[in-house]
């Protein structure tokens, strides 16, 4: 292959960098390694992390079809305004059709670039990566909107969330469930009330 250990999915043109790759199948359900030790090693800076720093420049809009460039494989892909947009069959290079099939059964081949993003589309942003010069092992957050190493995630290795934000959204969780019980018995006190009076 030309561009050394580069997978032939990722468009490695002169605009890229090629500083991570995506790992290559089969992805294990989780990291490999001491979690405890790579957990919170230090992640290099996302500017320095992408493939294709040319493509971070397009925040401002995207191209007059609705697409940008994602960072990460350089794929045109529809940009989100905030709404959830879906893809016009825009088939993706890193997308393969026996492992990208969503829990409805339906293909999801397609992506697209959520405005929060960073500039990463749906299918980089569940990707695992590698870091080219370390081998570390990354996997974009989407609660902390940022890559984290793999070891990160826990033993869900293949969730959008690592351990510290699927923690921090389980007590924001419990905290409403807790506060709408409250307000509920509030209520229903209020009700208890008022028929006694009548």
């Amino acid at each position: 292959h030309p561009h050394g250990n580069v997978p032939p999915q990722v468009d490695v043109s002169s605009s890229s960098k090629s500083n991570c790759v995506p790992m290559k199948p089969p992805i294990p359900s989780k990291f490999q390694g001491d979690m405890n030790k790579y957990k919170d090693v230090a992640v290099p800076d996302f500017n320095n992390l992408v493939n294709f720093p040319c493509h971070m420049n397009q925040k401002s809009a995207p191209a007059p079809d609705g697409t940008r460039n994602c960072v990460m494989c350089g794929h045109s892909c529809p940009c989100t305004t905030g709404g959830k947009q879906k893809g016009k069959n825009n088939s993706h290079p890193l997308a393969d059709n026996n492992q990208n099939k969503g829990a409805s059964g339906m293909n999801t081949n397609f992506a697209i670039i959520p405005s929060q993003n960073k500039g990463l589309c749906t299918l980089c942003d569940v990707n695992v990566w590698i870091v080219v010069h370390s081998g570390l092992e990354i996997k974009w957050c989407k609660g902390c909107k940022n890559f984290r190493p793999w070891a990160a995630f826990g033993e869900k290795g293949l969730a959008t969330k690592c351990v510290r934000c699927r923690e921090r959204q389980r007590e924001k969780y419990a905290m409403e469930k807790e506060k709408k019980e409250r307000a509920k018995l509030k209520q229903q006190a209020n009700q208890g009330r008022a028929m006694t009076a009548v």
